[in-house]
C-alpha cells in the first residue's frame, strides 16, 4: 500500500485513472479532501500535512473533519491518531494524510449511536485487519440505487469485515475506486468521464 500524489502538488490534481496508469497500480481509491472553496477546484492543494515515504510533500490547513492523521507505517500498519506533524514523523508514518472522521481504533467503534451529524453521500473509507490485510471501501451515492451512506453505515461495513482500524476518506464527488485501469464505482462528478483532479490516492501495487 502506497500515498500517490499528483505529478503537480500545489498547481494542479490528477484524475485517479491517470494515476492509477502512471503508477501502473492494481487498486487506486481516493485518499484525503483538498482546498475547494467553489466545489470546482482544480484538487491542487490537499488539506492537511501530507506525508509521502516518510517525507512531508504538502502542508496546509487540515479540513476540519475531526480525525487527525491516516496513514501507513513502513511495516505497513495502518495507523490512526490526532498529533502534529512532527509527532507524526517521529511515529513512523511512511505515507500518511490528514482527514476523519476515524470509524474505528484498536477495534472499538467511534459511532456507537447514531452518525455524529453527518449526512449521506458517497463515501470512501479505509481499514485494517489485525492479521494486516488492507480494506478498501468505496460506496455510490446521488443515484437512484445508492443514495449513499453515512459515518454509521461506513463503521458497520468494515466491523462485518473484521476492520480492527478504519476512517473515512473523502466522499462526495471525490468517491472513486480503480481495479485494473478500470473505474468500478459510478462517481458523481461533473468532470472528464465523472471523474475529478484530485490530490492523494491510496494505491495498491
Amino acid at each position: 500500500i502506497e500515498l500517490a500524489t499528483s505529478k503537480y502538488l500545489g498547481e494542479k490534481g490528477e484524475n485517479i485513472l491517470t494515476i492509477s496508469k502512471r503508477e501502473n497500480a492494481k487498486v487506486v481509491i481516493n485518499a484525503g479532501g483538498f482546498y475547494d472553496p467553489d466545489w470546482n477546484s482544480n484538487g491542487a492543494i490537499p488539506h492537511g500535512t501530507v506525508i509521502k515515504n516518510g517525507k512531508i510533500v504538502s502542508d496546509f490547513k487540515d479540513a476540519g473533519m475531526a480525525g487527525g492523521f491516516i496513514g501507513f507505517t513502513n511495516d505497513n500498519k495502518l495507523l490512526l491518531g490526532k498529533m502534529s506533524k512532527e509527532e507524526a514523523l517521529n511515529k513512523g508514518y511512511r505515507d500518511a494524510i490528514e482527514f476523519g472522521p476515524f470509524l474505528i481504533i484498536n477495534g472499538k467503534s467511534s459511532f456507537v449511536k447514531g452518525n455524529g451529524g453527518w449526512g449521506i453521500a458517497p463515501r470512501t473509507a479505509i481499514g485494517q485487519r489485525k492479521d494486516g490485510i488492507v480494506l478498501f471501501l468505496v460506496i455510490n451515492g446521488r443515484l437512484p440505487n445508492s443514495i449513499g451512506a453515512d459515518m454509521a453505515d461506513l463503521t458497520e461495513i468494515m466491523e462485518n469485515y473484521g476492520a480492527y482500524n478504519a476512517a473515512n476518506l473523502d466522499g462526495g464527488s471525490s468517491s472513486e475506486l480503480v481495479i485494473e485501469n478500470k473505474i468500478i464505482n459510478t462517481p458523481v462528478a461533473s468532470g472528464t468521464n465523472g471523474l475529478r483532479d484530485m490530490s492523494t490516492f491510496f494505491i495498491v501495487k
